[in-house]
């Protein structure tokens, strides 16, 4: 199945770091130096995705330190989101103990700053803990610790993903907009970005209304957009945690206008976004000009998403058309599910 989606608004410069081919080098090798795939050919069908490019394009101005490290966790993050949606025969992941087991083991390793070994602990484990090492040295504590509660909410989100399944409960539309950030890893690409960029700012402007909403904003979005690009892969597997999907089911609506209501979600959101960063330059000069960049920064996760999800990834299947053409009429969402 391929479904056609309408171009999605998004007004930002298209950029990608220079480094993008060093990068995608360096994480090849650091999958196959711990292993984190059964073989050859399956490396080469992640390859064929080039979640290189995507880190590029999110974190143009990343140094290659920064770049490496940061395509190492995206790749990770990918290879776990893949193994929470389809675990097949992933002993990890057969049943609701040995789930809560691996995911407390990784959080440990964050917590406690160990070292797990290949040969003892197992691939997934030594891969973390290697790249955590390295994301150590070039942050503060205070980013570890966000890093360290971001992970935990991707785990918390899982399980909440778990634990529906498990006992065969749809999600609500309400539901899956709160968790859908924290499904996808958007937290932790925006959480990213001062490491990634170098932008220092004080946490009070971070946790500011109009900044944290700026920020949800961009995850929301990120979100959003790859629920579109992935519906078609998802629908094959059954995933129901997409929402297309949810806003087909809880609104009755055909495909088409699923595709148009999850679209017009998308692009207002992307309006709100840019108003308010209008309206951003409320703090000292100093503050103001670094918020500029941040903002400037969660615009390029924004649009790199969409950059790599149309030109260059294997990972989705659909059509993307220049002009919205899907869908007729306007209708209404069902009222509380906004």
């Amino acid at each position: 199945m391929q479904v056609v989606i309408p171009r999605l608004y998004c007004p930002f410069p298209s950029r990608i770091n220079p480094l993008v081919h060093v990068a995608d080098e360096h994480t090849t090798q650091w999958v196959r130096q711990f292993q984190l795939v059964p073989s050859h050919e399956i490396l080469e069908f992640y390859q064929q995705q080039k979640f290189a490019w995507m880190v590029a394009r999110m974190f143009p101005n990343a140094d290659q330190d920064a770049l490496c490290a940061f395509c190492d966790l995206n790749t990770y993050l990918f290879f776990l989101d893949d193994l929470f949606d389809h675990p097949g025969a992933q002993s990890e992941f057969n049943g609701k103990d040995k789930f809560r087991y691996f995911v407390k083991r990784l959080v440990d390793i964050l917590r406690n700053n160990e070292e797990p070994s290949l040969e003892k602990d197992g691939a997934m484990f030594a891969a973390l803990g290697d790249l955590w090492q390295r994301l150590k040295k070039m942050s503060d504590t205070s980013w570890q610790q966000q890093f360290i509660d971001g992970i935990i909410a991707i785990f918390e989100a899982a399980v909440w993903q778990f634990e529906n399944e498990r006992q065969q409960v749809l999600p609500s539309l309400t539901d899956y907009m709160q968790k859908r950030q924290y499904l996808g890893a958007a937290n932790v690409a925006t959480d990213t970005i001062p490491v990634a960029e170098r932008i220092a700012l004080p946490g009070y402007v971070y946790h500011h209304q109009l900044v944290h909403r700026l920020t949800e904003l961009c995850r929301n979005t990120v979100c959003w957009a790859n629920d579109l690009f992935s519906f078609s892969k998802e629908i094959e597997h059954l995933d129901k945690y997409n929402m297309v999907a949810i806003l087909q089911r809880e609104n009755n609506l055909s495909l088409d206008d699923a595709i148009m209501a999850t679209v017009r979600i998308h692009d207002e959101q992307v309006e709100e976004f840019i108003a308010l960063s209008k309206k951003a330059a409320i703090f000292d000069e100093a503050e103001n000009t670094a918020l500029s960049n941040y903002i400037n920064a969660l615009a390029a996760l924004m649009r790199g998403n969409i950059d790599w999800s149309v030109n260059e990834t294997s990972r989705y299947s659909f059509i993307y058309h220049d002009e919205p053409s899907l869908g007729a009429g306007v209708y209404q969402l069902k009222r509380g599910n906004r």
